[in-house]
């Protein structure tokens, strides 16, 4: 009966009439939770107001997130406070795998870790999963992306070892996760749906400590995959007696060098059947620091898919054109659905802004007459934007700005913080103002 709760929509059975012959309706897989990053308590907010079930985050010591990641104790303590009062979950990222001067301060620190409450912990490395199973036994835990699970095998193992849940590796087919449900069918699936791709297995790259000395395998990868390339020869392979031997020239490259390493992000939005009937429990976007137009645009993009499907609506085809909105290296849907080919990398930029319609701003308050909004691109008034909210989507036209001064002033850029502004319409609270693609 519980799957024919998601047909109606009932959350419980309260309210649901009894049918003597329940096998005679037909059935669909429970709608999947949508797990959205939260790379500070602000961007946890805004992953809730725009429809997360759940969120991701982590202290900097323990997580993947080391740089760019403003968590501490106290304020990741409100952010799970504020979860769990809107019957919402957040996951704990502790997903490093740790080197032996990390080992003392983890389990100095876990006891402060679990009481926090958090649902679940995410980790890859069996030492410190082995610390938390034998000190607190009763806490959930996700195994990591990282930890590269790609076999059913394998799933029965972490099973065994006390895992409710694996977050699938990105390089699985959806064949392979379909046969992992079926050989061990109580574990939890999580699986990515959406965001950026690392070109190493499963995310475990030695390029950033090799160039840079940052070890991504412990939370400061600087991204060196993403930059322009220049592939070079040694002419002494092959032309031993030139003096010029040693020299390296280049191959296969124009003016701007190549972007070798550098992989399409992940779009699985329209393939979300598909993945739900594979039996996947939770549904993962990344990007913990990415923006929060970024955490908004794509949160609200999913959650709608996903209500689309639970209505027995078709898919909204327009959905893919607000993700193409947000900075984006090119899409494609990854190895779950598609073989390996040339066409997941791109050679050509390491990101674009999106296909138009620039982020202006951060309603923060809309109680009085005048909105106050973080400006983030430039806002004119007497001009027309869209103000995306978690549940609406309009047209609103600047009336009046009023600077820190409360002063009235016609324009306002990025880097002046937050301003008032009167629209003719009041938009909802948490919404983006964008910049129109057109303008009126």
């Amino acid at each position: 009966m519980k799957e024919l709760f998601y047909i109606l929509g009932q959350k419980d059975s309260s309210s649901l009439p009894s049918f003597k012959n329940s096998a005679s309706f037909p059935l669909m897989k429970p709608i999947p939770e949508l797990l959205a990053p939260a790379g500070t308590l602000q961007k946890l907010h805004y992953a809730f107001a725009y429809g997360a079930d759940a969120v991701y985050a982590g202290l900097p010591f323990f997580s993947l997130r080391a740089r760019e990641n403003d968590f501490s104790y106290e304020n990741l303590k409100k952010g799970i406070e504020h979860a769990h009062q809107l019957n919402k979950k957040v996951y704990l990222t502790a997903n490093i795998f740790a080197r032996n001067l990390k080992i003392k301060p983890f389990m100095e620190t876990i006891g402060q870790l679990v009481n926090l409450k958090p649902d679940a912990f995410i980790m890859s490395d069996p030492g410190l999963i082995s610390i938390v199973k034998e000190k607190h036994p009763e806490v959930p835990i996700h195994l990591s992306v990282q930890a590269n699970c790609m076999n059913w095998k394998s799933v029965e193992f972490w099973k065994n070892v006390g895992v409710s849940r694996i977050i699938l590796s990105r390089e699985l087919r959806l064949e392979e996760i379909i046969k992992m449900k079926e050989m061990v069918p109580d574990m939890e699936l999580e699986a990515f749906v959406h965001g950026s791709i690392c070109i190493a297995y499963s995310g475990r790259c030695l390029l950033s400590h090799y160039m840079s000395y940052r070890d991504a395998n412990q939370g400061v990868c600087d991204n060196t995959c993403r930059y322009p390339m220049k592939l070079y020869e040694k002419k002494s392979q092959y032309y031993v007696q030139d003096p010029r031997s040693e020299e390296l020239y280049p191959i296969d490259e124009d003016e701007n060098g190549t972007y070798i390493m550098n992989a399409k992000d992940l779009r699985l939005i329209e393939f979300l059947k598909e993945i739900i009937e594979a039996g996947i429990c939770s549904l993962k976007i990344e990007g913990r620091t990415k923006s929060i137009y970024y955490l908004a645009t794509v949160t609200r993009a999913y959650r709608k898919a996903l209500d689309d499907y639970q209505a027995g609506r078709p898919f909204d085809k327009s959905l893919i054109q607000e993700l193409n909105k947000v900075s984006n290296r090119g899409y494609h849907s990854g190895f779950m659905m598609n073989k390996i080919s040339h066409e997941l990398q791109n050679y050509e930029f390491s990101t674009t802004g999106g296909q138009g319609s620039p982020f202006c701003g951060l309603v923060e308050d809309n109680k009085n007459e005048f909105a106050i909004v973080n400006v983030r691109n430039q806002i004119k008034k007497g001009q027309a934007y869209e103000a995306i909210g978690p549940r609406s989507q309009k047209v609103v036209h600047v009336e009046s700005i009023l600077n820190k001064k409360g002063q009235e002033v016609d324009l306002v850029h990025s880097g002046i913080g937050n301003v008032m502004i009167r629209f003719d319409q009041k938009p909802e609270p948490f919404s983006i103002i964008r910049a129109l693609s057109t303008p009126l």
